[in-house]
């Protein structure tokens, strides 16, 4: 053999090789993007359900707030309505006359004395609260 011909067998035994080399990394460099569009799927995956959950749980809690806030202001507004009646019927009540009174009876008879209309007023106010919450099944 000639000096040409091993040094032409030694440059085609190198560019093969390195052929193979080029060809390995490409596989690698593939196999690599491959994994890594995976993990990158996977992860979105992830953050879209969790940013899923955390926004129907946003929604979640502000229907909850609103439907306290709409329960609270209907409460605030049956009593504004229970104390303007008990002011309308005491002031209908209250025409002409004094102030309220009740009777005692006692063994030995009985007897006037002059009520607290706001312990009245109090009073009236819880019995007509729940009843308007019984009548309404609350």
């Amino acid at each position: 053999m000639s000096l040409e011909k091993i040094l032409q067998k030694i440059i085609e035994d190198a560019q093969t090789e390195a052929d193979d080399i080029i060809l390995e990394s490409k596989k690698k460099a593939e196999e690599i993007k491959e994994k890594a569009r995976k993990e990158s799927s996977s992860l979105l995956e992830a953050m879209s359900k969790e940013a899923e959950r955390q926004g129907q749980l946003e929604a979640s809690r502000i229907i909850t707030k609103a439907r306290l806030e709409k329960k609270i202001n209907t409460l605030a507004r049956k009593k504004e309505l229970i104390e303007e009646v008990l002011e309308k019927a005491f002031q209908k009540g209250a025409k002409g006359k004094k102030g309220l009174k009740r009777k005692v009876i006692m063994k030995e008879g009985e007897s006037e004395e002059p009520y607290d209309e706001e312990k009245l007023k109090e009073e009236l106010r819880t019995k007509l609260e729940s009843e308007i919450l019984e009548a309404l099944k609350i």
